[in-house]
């Protein structure tokens, strides 16, 4: 399990708080033994969003994930466990990089009775390029081409259109928190490292970083677009999760967001000796732990 793990981490997010994009892939699924089919959504606005299906199915052995690991033109042929409807989580990247840093999470849910999704912005990974003003912290293109994937998820034939959740971090979490409270097929959303608004994320980057511009659009200044305005909103399931250490989008803005929310279901775990992201992520300091929770936290409420 200790060497599985290993392996896993080579995939650690990327995060900058700024728009990053990366444009090749670091790593394809079946590097890592898993069963995946790439598939191509447009957006409303004619954008070409490139993405990820992975089906639920069993854990590899060890020696079989090294085999597919050191044999990289290997793929396992495409196939679902059965032909039932599966719960599905699709998994929001953050500001940078592409999803090729998101097959570890996939992994995870995939291989614990889950569907999984995964997506690239528009300009990252194989989505179709696009050009961003690198001083921006989001984008309000995100919102587009995240509802453009939870419009064709729904509509997949081995997803249960009924038992949709969500999985975001940082940016991601911000995007998926939004989408949670406008998009009714979203019946449970987990997000790390999330934040209360735009114009209190930028104002902390700030005292962090004195010498950095830090700009977002303007939609982020309205209600309708703010975490903290829309929380009360907010009655399914959620559950947020912050490292304790965490400069960037600190506990006090997940404790603020979560006693505002009124899902009678909604948790918060704090995670000690970790930060915002890379080596220091609650995901990564606390592995185990980690997968075993946001698990346990879909298998209840989907």
């Amino acid at each position: 399990m200790k060497k599985l793990v290993l392996i896993i981490l080579l995939l650690i997010p990327l995060y900058s708080f700024s728009i990053k994009p990366d444009t090749v892939y670091s790593f394809y699924p079946n590097v890592y033994g898993l069963i995946f089919k790439e598939f191509r959504v447009k957006t409303y606005d004619n954008i070409i969003i490139n993405a990820w299906f992975y089906p639920a199915q069993d854990t590899l052995p060890l020696d079989s994930v090294k085999f597919y690991f050191e044999n990289r033109q290997m793929t396992r042929p495409f196939s679902s466990t059965d032909t039932l409807q599966k719960p599905t989580i699709i998994i929001c990247n953050g500001d940078a990089g592409n999803m090729s840093q998101l097959i570890g999470y996939a992994y995870q849910l995939c291989t614990r009775g889950f569907n999984v999704v995964t997506f690239d912005w528009r300009g990252f990974g194989g989505s179709q390029k696009w050009n961003y003003d690198k001083d921006l912290l989001v984008s309000e293109t995100f919102i587009s081409d995240y509802n453009a994937i939870i419009d064709t998820v729904i509509n997949l034939k081995t997803v249960n259109p009924h038992k949709i959740g969500a999985f975001g971090f940082s940016t991601g979490a911000y995007i998926s928190f939004l989408l949670f409270e406008k998009r009714i097929e979203i019946k449970a959303l987990a997000c790390r490292g999330m934040f209360t608004s735009y114009p209190e994320a930028r104002d902390n980057l700030k005292h962090i970083f004195p010498n950095r511009k830090f700009h977002y659009p303007t939609l982020f200044d309205s209600n309708d677009y703010s975490a903290k305005f829309i929380a009360s909103k907010i009655s399914k399931p959620i559950f947020l999760i912050v490292g304790r250490d965490d400069d960037r989008t600190p506990p006090k803005m997940s404790i603020e967001l979560l006693t505002s929310i009124n899902s009678s279901i909604r948790e918060l775990w704090i995670v000690d000796k970790a930060a915002h992201g890379g080596v220091e992520a609650p995901e990564v300091v606390d592995y185990i732990n980690f997968y075993n929770r946001i698990s346990r936290f879909y298998k209840e409420n989907l």
